[in-house]
């Protein structure tokens, strides 16, 4: 659900905090946390469930776990990260930040009582364009270095699972060089910038207690 930038910001955020405890090969890590987005099939690379508001899908992570939790092996790992903050991103952000009037299709933004229908929410008018928003700020405050970004090869590499393997033919880096040239001003009228970034640093610092039991 978060872009590039978000995983890209995370997949830092996490590799920081666990380079004083593990060895992982960065780029591959990296890599591995765009891996997923790249899938044709989303649904099963994603194994995706209902969230605990029905209009969004979350990984099984049980599901995940067992496939995909390999420390040994940083693309596969980086895998796991990023579906790890697909759902905790929704689960602790996306949804407690608005209100869903699933019976009238309408989001509420709690902090300014702005409302949208779920078409426009979820669309680049509403959150898309948002994330776009947040995009220059992270770049900004060094959440996710470009020079990081250049590092990781345009193609990724194979993961050895057909899910995984067989993707759209557009890469990541054009993708997000879409992003990148949209100059969006941030206004905050969808999110806060602050508290998202502050739920990332905190899905990250739970990421790495889970995996340091």
């Amino acid at each position: 659900m978060p872009g590039i930038l978000y995983h890209l910001s995370f997949a830092e955020e996490v590799y920081r905090k666990l380079d004083t405890v593990t060895q992982l090969n960065k780029v591959d890590f990296m890599a591995g946390n765009l891996i997923p987005d790249l899938a044709t099939n989303k649904q099963e690379s994603h194994y995706r469930k209902k969230a605990s508001v029905g209009i969004f899908l979350v990984p099984e992570m049980e599901l995940v776990k067992k496939d995909l939790f390999k420390p040994e092996d940083p693309i596969k790992f980086g895998m796991y990260c990023h579906l790890y903050l697909d759902y905790y991103f929704i689960e602790e952000f996306l949804i407690p930040e608005f209100i869903w009037d699933v019976e009238k299709m309408k989001v509420i933004n709690p902090r300014n009582n702005m409302n949208w229908n779920v078409k426009t929410f979820f669309s680049h008018s509403g959150m898309y364009g948002a994330y776009t928003e947040i995009n220059q700020l992270m770049l900004r405050d060094g959440h996710v270095s470009l020079d990081t970004v250049k590092e990781i090869p345009d193609i990724l590499p194979s993961t050895g699972i057909p899910i995984f393997d067989t993707r759209r033919n557009k890469t990541w880096k054009e993708e997000l060089e879409e992003y990148l040239v949209q100059k969006k001003e941030y206004t905050g009228e969808i999110f806060d910038y602050d508290r998202l970034w502050s739920c990332i640093e905190r899905i990250a610092m739970q990421f790495v207690q889970e995996i340091s039991r």
